[in-house]
């Protein structure tokens, strides 16, 4: 199911370091009172994980309710290993949306289908999103989005200029200039399982940057909840990174953002 949030992203403003590096910051909206619009949002976040026609077939001969079912095979659990995991890949999905509904990049929605274990994130680069003009005709200009996201959810966290999402993401994102091609692989052989022809033909345009060039944009996305959001710190963070760092940095924070990613879960299990 598409559920197109991208009226909740709300674009607040630019910060920018001493030295120059900026970083955009959005506002996710979730003072959400309409039920019918949280359970559309909760099916949206259900068909990253799950694709609706298969939950029948899969809940058929185990003995579970759907909402038993979801949450013990499908969704994180609320504990342990799992609750970090859940508030880290729910902060991936909110970038997912992002850059789908408002940088109008393609994505393939399938980074968390084939999950073994639940509670155990994926491995490979968070956030991949595709801008082609042509498929048929690859242009420099083409772009690859790929983002390392870091999550704060919870108004206990402690942050400090050395340990925070956002010089945690930037230090993680150089991983991905590593490991983009096995991510890249990754991608394609679940779209060649699930014959997605289209989106097979996106993912290879940007395979072989040697010979069809595109831009490459490594960007470090941190989420915080509103209570550790501040501005303040945010600069001291930005003027405490390195000069030759070529990141971009996009920030993301949400009232409350803990009971909002959970009651989503919540609703997901049973919408």
């Amino acid at each position: 199911m598409k559920f197109n949030n991208s009226q909740y992203f709300i674009f607040k403003k630019e910060l920018i370091s001493n030295s120059g590096k900026k970083a955009k910051i959005y506002e996710l909206r979730n003072d959400i009172e309409e039920e019918a619009i949280l359970d559309d949002w909760a099916r949206s976040l259900r068909d990253y994980y799950i694709e609706e026609h298969m939950i029948d077939i899969l809940l058929s001969g185990t003995g579970l309710t759907k909402k038993e079912y979801l949450a013990q095979n499908i969704f994180p659990s609320t504990h342990g290993i799992g609750a970090a995991t859940m508030s880290g890949e729910f902060g991936e999905i909110l970038v997912y949306d992002l850059i789908q509904y408002k940088m109008d990049y393609y994505i393939s929605k399938t980074r968390y289908l084939e999950k073994v274990n639940p509670d155990l994130p994926v491995s490979g680069s968070d956030v991949i999103g595709y801008k082609v003009e042509d498929i048929k005709s690859p242009q420099n200009d083409d772009k690859l989005f790929v983002g390392e996201v870091k999550v704060r959810a919870s108004e206990k966290s402690r942050l400090t200029l050395d340990k925070n999402p956002i010089s945690d993401a930037i230090k993680d994102s150089g991983k991905d200039r590593i490991r983009i091609a096995e991510s890249l692989n990754a991608e394609k052989r679940r779209a060649v399982y699930r014959n997605k022809i289209e989106e097979i033909k996106v993912i290879e345009r940007f395979q072989n940057k040697t010979d069809t060039p595109y831009q490459l944009n490594f960007s470090a996305i941190a989420i915080f909840t509103k209570a550790l959001y501040s501005e303040e710190f945010i600069l001291q963070i930005l003027n405490n990174i390195a000069d030759d760092e070529e990141t971009n940095i996009l920030i993301i924070y949400s009232d409350k953002l803990l009971e909002f990613l959970r009651d989503l879960y919540r609703r997901a299990c049973i919408c």
